[in-house]
């Protein structure tokens, strides 16, 4: 019986069901959390016993399968290193949720604080008052509402607990939960009295309701109805009216009147008057009527809409005495009592929130400081300067984005900021232990995976035998060597892949996408932070001269973009010699405007030309016109907002807006960014946990502060300070000094010259204004100008778009010579051979002059073209293209076809997100994560390798639907070197993601706190890792052993990733709200996709059982 349970246990059939059902069971997680948030998918998922289980089998059945497949040998080394290095990192995790914690610590400026306030939930209980109080322990607890799915709710657990307070048993039971819990009234005559208050929160009247006998905790302040309740405000039916009565000072003022009172702290009973306004502190608060009798309903708030309301918990208490049901508000970060009374005679106090936790030293914020926006007050980045008391010593820190501070076994991380920019919000993860075991289980795992590609007697040395044996050629093995090495040299890496073409001198800091508030024109609070430069381009005086006329323009009418396009006269021979201007950008580099020029017009506009201008012509427009641009629909407004986001800046039908679409103005004649509101909830908000719609509001602000400088002429920085000592250039407009004053005459006149150019169509005078701006830029900025002959390769570069348009190439002869290999499987003669050769001629011209452009700019950035996402996968494109071509010795076609539709894969990758969106931001430069940059970059190369393997998986069932007699040889030939192929590719493929997923966590962790936190982003990317995972362990389960299914599942694991990139964002976004029974949207596409995937299988299952296959 033990021995056949054990067979069980370690055999690979449970292996692969296991694998299954944790990718299942991880997936559907995701969706619930989409759904009904982070908590319930850890109720009901993520922090299961079930779960949990399904883990622990796995490392079970991989340490009964040690001796099975002899691990513990000398060949096998590297195999048991990174299968052990799992066992590890699920012991680190396991350390982590048991033992660890995680919390926040607010801290306002001259205050410290010692308080870790808890991510966890906790129920808490006392029974008993004064000296005969007993506090119990903090029982965890994940609290969830009835509003799950009928296939989860069996994993719902009720939460009950049982208490001895002096020899009494006390039980309580949660009998019901509503997050974010709302309210409304329902009319009954039998009904309790319920008081009807109407509240100002966040400048909006919202309705609360309190039933006679019942209290409510309404914006941090506890209000009562006929129970007095200590430290409550009190409200109660009365003699001839309501009475008041109030621990706190307040006043209140009588709507039809306008008369003002003062209401008394000291617990006095007082009139309490209808249809007035009270006020305690941030609390104010209206009784429009007396109270009606009815009955309140409860109902789970929206996800995004009522996000910062209190749950409401429903307890059933039971005592020796009396049972009753209690009601009280909690939640995640509510940390005091929220019920106090009487059951069954004992004083009972509840609570359902966070815990605090005493850290054995204090931060003190001494300056929390917010960079903003040359010439606004729109923030970009921000810091907190502590002081750090440990009892003894007293020490400085500087805590921003990716500089954490370690102290004594906990890590504090910039989370966030209070509104008025006078406090401090620090993520705090106390896991010194759960970090390191994890991190060791990481370097195992890394060591294992990379060793195993060179190691003898490891299943891929097999396979790199065979095909050698096969193809008489090791370029396979240097080619997978190469490529995870030349990955990691990526050093300027945007998670979203929107690189772009921007080529920075050096590896400086990295401008994000995730900062500015939006631009406003009104003076800042008494209390400035702001600590924004404004010597080298005098963006305050702009903004103050251009302010009345940005008032005239805002009440203009949107023109038509095409129309507008042609009215622009810019000479285009002249354009392109402004084109050849030097420039310095943001990041310092000294570039021709034309770089920048094309820079800012996709990203505004995502395209390379505006109608009829290119890129030149409309920048030289721009500058010299400025303000007849407001009004013309530039700015491309994300689609992830949703219709929402379309119609609230009255974006046209191509999805264009205009920058007065974008800001509104105020009477007294402030201009501010729209939807501000929106994007300081956005920005506030930490970025795992932003949606959809928080990151398009985020870009649109973006936006529209590159569109603001560029309007003021911020970007034009043409002038170079002589003698200045980090060679700064300036604006036209600089500030009149000494140094500056002679070299903004040559602009002005130059600027000025446009426009009689313009209406004259004589262009000479310009010309020669221009030319001469180019000798002084070359004179005074020669330390740092880069030569004529760079200059004009920069420009021709940027006109080539040599990438894009050899992505096109690559798609044209990788699909004419995969027909060419099927054809050569049914008739080998000479016209196809030397029509064969013909395109892979074409091809290897296409990867030299792959080579070439990669070259060029390496000559044109002046470092290697593999440092930033976008050239890293310019680069590994061409090492598959390459790869392809080496490995066609073996005369088997379809091999170079695949290495030239991977291209075209990795390629319109790149260009789907970068090329219409590079890295212009006008954001303060902060910090960047190396991991992060190593991070994405690896996990881009694997994406290579499972399309690939997905495209040789695709060949290989067509080849088995065209297989017959006569070709049959052939085909079983190629079959066997192409799932060869097919094989290793997958196994570098799953090295990568699994390094790149779990190299992700250490940034994570480096940046805030949380190495895995089951965001649906990297819980996918490992969910990618574990159906991989099956795929290569299927040869292991005889029943599934073959290469027809090896092949199909390589095709079909494809999905995942499809998923993993794409779905996540399209799905996983909270844009909709599927809980509420909407039908989810699945483009068409996909049930095509589906339906030929289907057939195929099919058909070619058909043709390989037919034929006998084994």
């Amino acid at each position: 019986m033990i021995s056949q349970l054990g067979r069980i246990l370690f055999s690979t059939r449970t292996m692969g069901t296991l694998l299954l059902v944790y990718a299942f069971s991880m997936a559907l997680a995701t969706f619930v959390e989409n759904d009904y948030g982070t908590a319930v998918a850890k109720a009901l998922i993520y922090n299961c016993w079930w779960f949990e289980l399904v883990m622990f089998f796995l490392i079970l059945n991989f340490i009964g399968n040690i001796k099975r497949y002899q691990l513990i040998s000398l060949k096998k080394l590297p195999l048991l290193v990174f299968h052990l290095a799992f066992i590890i990192i699920f012991i680190g995790g396991y350390v982590t949720r048991y033992i660890s914690f995680e919390g926040s610590m607010h801290i306002r400026e001259g205050e410290s604080s010692n308080d870790v306030v808890s991510d966890a939930t906790f129920f808490k209980v006392q029974i008993g008052q004064n000296d005969q109080a007993l506090a119990y322990d903090d029982k965890p607890a994940i609290l969830i509402s009835n509003n799950v799915p009928w296939y989860l709710k069996s994993f719902k657990k009720t939460f009950i607990q049982q208490y001895d307070y002096k020899g009494k048993r006390v039980k309580m039971k949660v009998v019901d939960f509503y997050a974010r819990a709302q309210d409304s009234l329902v009319l009954i005559q039998s009904g309790k009295p319920v008081l009807h208050l109407v509240v100002l929160e966040n400048g909006k009247r919202v309705n609360k309701y309190i039933e006679s006998g019942n209290v409510k905790l309404i914006n941090n302040m506890i209000i009562s109805y006929n129970k007095p309740t200590q430290g409550a405000i009190n409200l109660a039916d009365g003699f001839g009216g309501y009475k008041i009565s109030s621990p706190y000072e307040g006043n209140y003022m009588i709507m039809a009147t306008q008369e003002r009172k003062a209401v008394t702290a000291d617990n006095q009973e007082q009139d309490f008057h209808l249809r007035s306004l009270y006020t305690y502190g941030a609390l104010a608060f209206v009784v429009p009527e007396p109270a009606r009798n009815g009955h309140i309903m409860y109902y789970e708030g929206d996800k995004r809409t009522h996000e910062h309301d209190l749950d409401l918990v429903k307890v059933e208490v039971t005592t020796p005495d009396a049972v009753d049901t209690v009601s009280f508000y909690g939640g995640k970060g509510m940390t005091n009592f929220q019920f106090q009374s009487e059951v069954g005679g004992l004083p009972i106090a509840m609570a359902y929130g966070s815990k605090i936790y005493k850290a054995p030293f204090s931060l003190k914020l001494v300056y929390f400081k917010m960079e903003k926006y040359p010439g606004s007050n729109s923030p970009a980045a921000y810091s907190s300067d502590i002081m750090i008391d440990d009892g003894h010593n007293q020490r400085p820190y500087k805590i921003f984005m990716n500089h954490v501070l370690d102290q004594d076994g906990y890590r504090f991380f910039q989370s966030s900021f209070d509104q008025d920019e006078l406090g401090t919000v620090l993520s705090v993860n106390h896991d010194y232990w759960g970090t390191n075991i994890t991190y060791i289980g990481y370097t195992l795992l890394f060591a294992g995976l990379f060793v195993t590609l060179f190691w003898k007697g490891t299943h891929f040395s097999k396979l790199n035998e065979q095909l050698k044996t096969i193809s008489r050629s090791k370029t396979l093995l240097l080619l997978l060597i190469f490529l995870p090495g030349t990955a990691a040299f990526s050093q300027e890496i945007d998670m979203h892949g929107r690189d772009g073409k921007a080529m920075p001198a050096t590896a400086g800091p990295m401008a994000t996408t995730a900062g500015p508030l939006p631009a406003g024109s009104s003076a800042q609070s008494p209390h400035d932070h702001s600590h924004a430069a404004d010597s080298t381009t005098a963006a305050a005086t702009q903004d103050h001269n251009h302010v009345a006329e940005m008032q005239r323009m805002l009440s203009g009418q949107v023109v038509d973009a095409a129309t507008f396009a042609g009215t622009i006269r810019t000479d285009r021979t002249h354009a392109d010699s402004f084109g050849r201007l030097l420039v310095q950008n943001i990041d310092g580099r000294i570039e021709p405007v034309n770089t920048l020029a094309l820079e800012i017009l996709r990203k505004l506009y995502q395209k390379d030309k505006f109608y009829t201008l290119n890129a030149n012509q409309f920048f030289l427009s721009v500058s010299t016109l400025p303000f007849d641009w407001v009004n013309v629909p530039l700015i491309k407004v994300g689609s992830k907002g949703g219709p929402g986001l379309l119609t609230a800046v009255k974006a046209n039908e191509e999805g264009y807006t205009t920058m007065v679409n974008l800001l509104s103005l105020s009477p007294d004649g402030t201009i501010d960014f729209r939807l501000k509101d929106d994007y300081l909830k956005a920005f506030a908000k930490k970025a795992s946990e932003q949606d959809g719609y928080d990151k398009d509001i985020i870009e649109l602000n973006d936006k529209l502060q590159v569109m603001q400088q560029l309007l003021n002429g911020q970007y034009l920085r043409v002038f170079p300070i002589a003698g200045d000592a980090n060679n700064t250039w300036v604006t036209p407009p600089a500030p009149a000094t000494d140094s500056t004053a002679a070299l903004r005459n040559p602009a002005t006149l130059y600027l000025m010259s446009i426009y009689g150019a313009a209406q004259s169509g004589n262009w000479s005078a310009a010309d020669q204004k221009l030319e001469a701006l180019k000798q002084l830029q070359f004179k005074l900025g020669k330390a740092v100008v880069p030569s004529l002959t760079k200059i004009d390769m920069e420009v021709k570069y940027n006109s080539w778009n040599i990438f894009l348009n050899l992505m096109i190439t690559y798609a044209l002869l990788g699909t004419v010579i995969l027909g060419l290999a099927f054809g050569s499987l049914f008739k080998n003669s000479k016209v196809l051979r030397k029509a064969i050769n013909v395109v892979l001629v074409l091809i290897s011209i296409a990867a030299l002059l792959q080579m070439y452009g990669l070259a060029v700019r390496w000559y044109i950035s002046g470092h290697e073209p593999w440092s930033n996402g976008y050239e890293a996968v310019m680069f590994i494109s061409w090492i598959g293209v390459m790869s392809g071509m080496l490995l066609y010795r073996n005369s088997n076609a379809f091999i170079p076809a695949a290495g030239c539709l991977i291209a075209v894969i990795l390629m319109g990758f790149a260009h789907g997100g970068s090329q219409m969106n590079p890295q212009i931001t006008p954001l303060v430069p902060v910090l960047k994560s190396y991991w992060l940059m190593v991070h994405v970059a690896i996990i881009t190369s694997s994406y290579g390798f499972f399309g690939l393997s997905a495209l040789l998986g695709t060949v290989v069932l067509l080849l088995y639907i065209i297989d017959h007699k006569k070709i049959s040889a052939k085909v079983k030939a190629s079959v066997v070197e192409l799932t060869i192929v097919n094989e290793m590719s997958l196994t570098v493929g799953i090295f990568l993601l699994t390094v790149g997923t779990f190299l992700g966590g250490i940034w994570a962790n480096e940046s805030w706190g949380r190495y895995w936190s089951w965001d649906p982003k990297e819980t996918w990317a490992f969910i990618s890792v574990i159906v991989y995972a099956f795929v290569l362990h299927v040869r292991l389960i005889p029943a599934l052993r073959g290469k027809y299914l090896f092949n199909l599942l390589s095709l079909l694991a494809f999905s995942v990733i499809i998923m993993t990139y794409f779905g996540v964002n399209y799905y996983l976004t909270g844009l909709h709200s599927y809980a509420q029974g909407d039908p989810v949207p699945i483009p068409a596409w996909v049930y095509v996709t589906i339906t030929v995937v289907a057939l195929l299988a099919v058909v070619s299952y058909r043709r390989y059982k037919g034929r006998l296959w084994k």
